[in-house]
């Protein structure tokens, strides 16, 4: 019996990483785990994405999240990230409630491949003399297209009562986003609004977009800017089912087949199938043009183990449509 708990706690020890290793695969997921906003207005929702990036060979499991603040929401991209890949955990700050400096973050917890608790801390300063109404520019759902550009409007207060304060620059992060700003009204006693006016260029873009609007003014000492979040769910015309393609463990050699479902909310044809890699090919159902396409993907496993992904894109007739892309994850074991 003795013999039996000694091998098995030695297996133990050896399947723990010891904690120079535990800390060189955190650093290694989590290159990022504090991020300072700096000044924000007050009623402006403040996020930040923190990158999950599996550089092991085993998949990640997010097992559960607990956030240091009531104020911060938290939201996960994907609970399991396959070698490889990578997800986000985004923190977003509701600093209606606050002024001046704001700790907060969260907790993440993983376990697997390793239990381990990871804090991701999050501040920001709060300034209680400007006011943004709404949060964010928030487009909602909108639909690929050139030609529709959906606007949203926010209202900026300034009320600390400096003389000639004023906004004097507007930064947009991309060429999607096109911002106006207009002066509303000035008062005797210091307090100035704004009229921010938004726009979004959705051709090209797929899922959740995120961007940033910065608004610097005539702050003495101040000249990071005041950030104000943009949002928008964009729908492609063309989408792909499962997507993403995860397979999981895979041995070498296995031919693995899989049918994809290509749809849209009108006909199409399929013009263009291409694989990334040579050991995936892809063969679509009889031509015709309709909404809905059946594809048949099949994937002969390399013999290297470790991570494997491959992309497979996915063109059709459809103006102004770019091709659908479905990306496969697995891990190649012995």
């Amino acid at each position: 019996m003795r013999r039996i708990i000694l091998t098995w706690t030695t297996w133990a020890a050896l399947a723990l990483p010891t904690a120079a290793g535990a800390q060189n695969w955190v650093e290694s997921v989590f290159p990022e785990r504090a991020f300072d906003a700096g000044v924000v207005a007050k009623g402006s929702k403040v996020r930040h994405s923190f990158p999950v990036v599996n550089r092991l060979n085993s998949e990640i499991h997010i097992a559960d999240w607990k956030t240091k603040c009531g104020c911060t929401d938290v939201r996960v991209g994907a609970r399991e990230i396959p070698p490889g890949t990578q997800t986000t955990v985004e923190a977003v700050i509701d600093t209606t409630r606050f002024n001046g400096y704001k700790p907060s973050g969260l907790t993440l917890v993983i376990d697997r491949p390793y239990y381990a608790e990871i804090a991701l801390d999050f501040s920001c300063f709060i300034r209680s003399d400007i006011t943004l109404n709404p949060g964010l520019a928030d487009f909602g759902v909108v639909t690929r297209s050139s030609d529709a550009k959906p606007t949203v409007a926010l209202n900026l207060l300034y009320g600390g009562g400096q003389p000639n304060w004023g906004i004097v620059k507007m930064v947009t992060r991309t060429s999607k986003v096109t911002a106006k700003l207009q002066e509303q009204s000035r008062t005797p006693d210091g307090q100035v609004q704004y009229l921010l006016t938004a726009s979004l260029d959705p051709a090209d873009l797929s899922g959740v977009y995120k961007d940033e609007i910065l608004l610097y003014t005539n702050d003495p000492g101040n000249t990071q800017g005041i950030p104000v979040a943009v949002s928008a769910v964009v729908q492609s015309a063309v989408t792909v089912s499962p997507s993403p393609l995860i397979l999981g463990q895979v041995k070498p050699g296995q031919v693995i087949n899989k049918t994809l479902l290509v749809r849209s909310s009108r006909p199409f044809k399929l013009t263009t199938l291409k694989p990334s890699k040579g050991d995936v090919t892809v063969k679509a159902d009889p031509e015709g043009s309709r909404p809905l396409h059946k594809v048949d993907v099949t994937i002969k496993v390399p013999a290297q183990s470790g991570p494997y992904n491959a992309v497979v894109e996915i063109a059709t007739d459809l103006k102004d449509e770019p091709p659908a892309k479905l990306t496969t994850f697995a891990t190649v074991i012995p």
